[in-house]
């Protein structure tokens, strides 16, 4: 499966997000708390239906 395109809109610590993805190895940098990790979960969330961080759907939204 290829995520071409992902669009986020008050996600965790993103108001508004849209970012494409070429096919190929991505790799996300940056500081600490800049959203990594979110935007991990985003793309978990979409293929699973649930978060990794073991926290209810309630606590998502």
């Amino acid at each position: 499966m290829h995520l071409a395109k992902l669009k986020l809109r008050d996600f965790r610590n993103y108001r508004k997000l849209e970012a494409g993805f070429e096919p190929g190895f991505h790799l996300l940098l940056g500081r600490n708390a800049q959203g990594k990790t979110n935007l991990l979960e985003a793309v978990y969330l979409l293929s699973t239906l649930r978060s990794f961080r073991g926290v209810g759907n309630s606590q998502i939204i």
